[in-house]
């Protein structure tokens, strides 16, 4: 929930209702299945992170989890309140069934990775798909080469001579928050590539659930293009942050038409 360790109960109550509120039904039914599944695997994490935080015992269960504190053995210690991942409003306290099934702090401390992981890969296979679709309406069939330092790489098959222009060569980044930092090693990553062909533009989507002030990223996208790529590097390089929770794309001052015309069709 971005909550500091020193985050008091205001302050979780606060934090969860905020983030629960982004990933509603209502809010992701425009985006497909893959992207409602992503919303409900996200609500069921902050459920159970707002519940073992809110918790006295299980948040000191799992503080002593994340800073390596060593518990004592269980019969000096009675042991933590168990943790549910049913949803739960976070009006009231929770009551004595809420206590059925017990998981120790470092099985709960996996727990929470193993969801997080789930999530990601949800969100990287969505985000595959839609642009997939959105290049292969633009630019027909693609292959999807391996590419080092990116979840997902298209590259369109027809000839230039058919389409008017060399379609560009497409890789897809999925982050959690987008800001100078992210865009930079993505243009660095993207700039060693070898996948384009000839005049072949290279178009790279970063996409991320938080974006940095519009302002730091037109700053991080000129002095990404300031950079010198290297000779083997495609002989043109747009960069374009994508917001995950809406689809809205934000642009490098000038790209090649080709490129516009894809990111239309992906941020439509």
């Amino acid at each position: 929930m971005g909550l500091e360790s020193s985050a008091d109960t205001d302050t979780i109550k606060k934090a969860f209702r905020r983030e629960i509120a982004r990933y509603h039904p209502d809010k992701v039914i425009h985006l497909g299945l893959e992207f409602q599944e992503m919303a409900a695997t996200r609500a069921a994490e902050l459920t159970v992170a707002y519940k073992t935080l809110s918790d006295p015992a299980t948040r000191e269960s799992y503080d002593a989890v994340l800073i390596g504190i060593v518990t004592p053995p269980a019969e000096e210690q009675a042991p933590p309140p168990p943790l549910r991942g049913a949803a739960e409003s976070p009006a009231g306290p929770a009551s004595e069934s809420d206590h059925a099934d017990v998981q120790p702090p470092a099985a709960g401390h996996r727990r929470f990775e193993s969801e997080r992981a789930d999530r990601d890969n949800i969100l990287r296979r969505a985000i595959a798909g839609k642009v997939r679709e959105a290049v292969e309406t633009v630019f027909g069939a693609v292959e999807m080469p391996v590419v080092r330092g990116f979840d997902t790489a298209l590259v369109p098959l027809a000839k230039p001579r058919f389409l008017g222009s060399h379609p560009p060569r497409v890789l897809v980044k999925a982050v959690d928050v987008v800001d100078a930092a992210a865009i930079a090693d993505a243009w660095n990553a993207a700039a060693r590539t070898t996948v384009h062909v000839g005049k072949s533009p290279v178009v790279v989507l970063l996409v991320g659930q938080q974006l940095a002030r519009s302002r730091d990223l037109d700053q991080a996208l000129e002095a990404a293009a300031r950079q010198r790529k290297p000779a083997e590097g495609p002989p043109e390089l747009a960069l374009v942050v994508v917001n995950a929770s809406d689809w809205k794309c934000h642009l490098p001052a000038e790209v090649p038409a080709a490129v516009r015309k894809l990111i239309d069709q992906v941020c439509k």
